[in-house]
């Protein structure tokens, strides 16, 4: 996107969320451990496992009466798109970390599997669709950047929560 594009993410009336009228999602303005004070992001940077991260939704959506959750790659991937530029970005989300943030995408390579190979069968694979993700990894975005990776899911990493616009 131009770095002089229109941002699509708009701040809440409160500041504490960012809102995408287009996709319907509603952004946490501040990665997690950190609070918007009406000018920016205070507080200490947490990084959280995988299961913590999930923990952190849970909780947040208990306190504030809202179902908050951990994105999905895809959406995370096109967050930086929708702020317009990186000017842009760092008055939306002022203090945001570089970094791997968590997701809660739990499969996103599969490859066909030839249960005749000799290979496949030694390495015990010989279902005929294989994900290449196994129980104990998960998926990551870097931002600014958008690429994504798997990463073992006992590994502290950041966290950026969403949560979906009533309709």
């Amino acid at each position: 996107m131009a770095e002089d594009a229109a941002p699509r993410l708009t701040p809440s009336a409160d500041g504490q969320e960012l809102i995408d009228a287009a996709t319907g999602l509603a952004w946490s303005r501040c990665v997690e451990g950190m609070h918007w004070d009406g000018r920016r992001c205070a507080g200490e940077i947490k990084l959280f496992t995988h299961a913590e991260a999930l923990a952190s939704a849970r909780t947040r959506s208990e306190a504030e009466g809202r179902l908050w959750r951990v994105p999905r790659a895809q959406e995370f991937k096109r967050l930086p798109e929708h702020m317009g530029g990186k000017q842009q970005a760092a008055v939306l989300m002022p203090d945001a970390p570089s970094g791997w943030y968590w997701t809660s995408t739990v499969r996103i390579e599969s490859e066909a599997v030839n249960t005749y190979s000799y290979a496949n069968v030694q390495r015990g694979t010989t279902e005929r669709q294989v994900d290449r993700l196994s129980p104990q990894t998960g998926w990551v975005v870097e931002q600014p950047g958008g690429a994504v990776r798997s990463s073992p899911k006992r590994e502290k990493q950041l966290v950026r929560l969403v949560r979906t616009l009533a309709p």
